[in-house]
């Protein structure tokens, strides 16, 4: 280990592990309840639990539950209970505005958190994204700015990598939202 300069690998616990993997599937198939000591629950069981789909929903607006989109409700609502920035990546058309879309509309705590949402294209410009993010957010004192008292903006931003490169290959209306995301705070 010197050899590398690491430090020493981690101790086994003194105790066994009391949670115990299920034996059958793999762990993507399982969701944790943090229930007593624990356990574990397939998500295909919560699938069951999942409302019908309404009959007066167009059918353009039908999003057909199954394992992933559970899977993917839970993710997003773990995530922001937890106040925690996200990133989804993947090809084109597999679903993940509408996924995230439908979230924010539907799934959401309305009385806590409200949506904005922003779609980036070709001709996006930072001051267009901080005019649009700014546009919604209370002037609490010179300088300070912030959601409404007791609510939060969840912001999404649909397509990303679209606004056009600068000459040094710097995209800034990215660039404001990772400054964003590094202090916290807008």
């Amino acid at each position: 280990m010197e050899e590398f300069q690491l430090p020493e690998p981690i101790q086994p616990p003194s105790k066994p592990y009391i949670f115990i993997m299920p034996k059958h599937g793999s762990v993507f198939d399982y969701r944790f309840i943090k229930e007593g000591k624990g356990k574990w629950r397939l998500w295909s069981d919560e699938l069951m639990d999942s409302p019908p789909i309404p009959r007066d929903i167009p059918v353009n607006q039908i999003i057909v539950p199954t394992v992933e989109t559970i899977r993917y409700t839970a993710l997003f609502r773990l995530l922001v209970s937890n106040e925690k920035p996200v990133l989804f990546v993947g090809p084109t058309g597999t679903g993940k505005s509408v996924y995230v879309v439908d979230f924010l509309l539907k799934k959401n705590n309305p009385d806590v958190n409200k949506p904005l949402i922003i779609n980036f294209s070709a001709q996006t410009t930072a001051n267009q994204t901080q005019d649009t993010i700014m546009g919604k957010l209370d002037r609490r004192r010179k300088g300070v700015y912030g959601a409404p008292i007791g609510k939060r903006w969840i912001i999404f931003v649909d397509d990303l990598s679209m606004p056009l490169k600068e000459v040094y290959g710097a995209q800034p209306p990215i660039e404001l939202l990772r400054q964003w995301l590094d202090h916290g705070e807008w």
